[in-house]
């Protein structure tokens, strides 16, 4: 049975998976300060950087690698999931765009703008992400690898 408790949980944690996007497509990092947990864990950084980013400054340092080898950084979420059975998860359906910057020897230059989906799941306590894990498809690794 879902109760007003309940269902404002659902929404407060929803507003803040969306919060974490615009954070990137804002170039926003103070909001990180306000969503992550200092005991924050990204089990996704794991796939492709080799070891899990931890605590606000994991997010930072994941949102920075971002911007400086990436423009026109955008996200759209297309879909968000939650349920009163697991009512701190919240799942969500996105898609993303940028463009390669010239800045670091691996990348060559390119105006091209790569297009990718993903599914990402966030485990919300007390108003803050703590766990997230994402899947992708679309997207260079070697543009995230540190």
């Amino acid at each position: 049975m879902i109760t007003n408790k309940t269902m404002s949980q659902i929404e407060m944690n929803k507003a803040v998976i969306q919060r974490y996007f615009e954070a990137y497509n804002n170039k926003n990092e103070a909001v990180l300060d306000e969503i992550i947990d200092p005991e924050y864990v990204d089990h996704g950084q794991s796939a492709y950087m080799g070891s899990p980013g931890i605590g606000v400054t994991g997010a930072k340092h994941d949102l920075q690698n971002s911007l400086y080898k990436l423009d026109d950084l955008n996200y759209v979420v297309e879909a968000m999931i939650a349920s009163e059975a697991y009512p701190d998860l919240v799942g969500a359906y996105w898609k993303g765009s940028l463009t390669p910057k010239a800045t670091y020897s691996e990348t060559q230059q390119t105006s091209k703008i790569i297009s990718y989906r993903g599914v990402s799941i966030y485990r919300i306590q007390n108003g803050k992400m703590v766990e997230t894990w994402h899947v992708f498809d679309g997207l260079p690794l070697k543009l995230l690898s540190t």
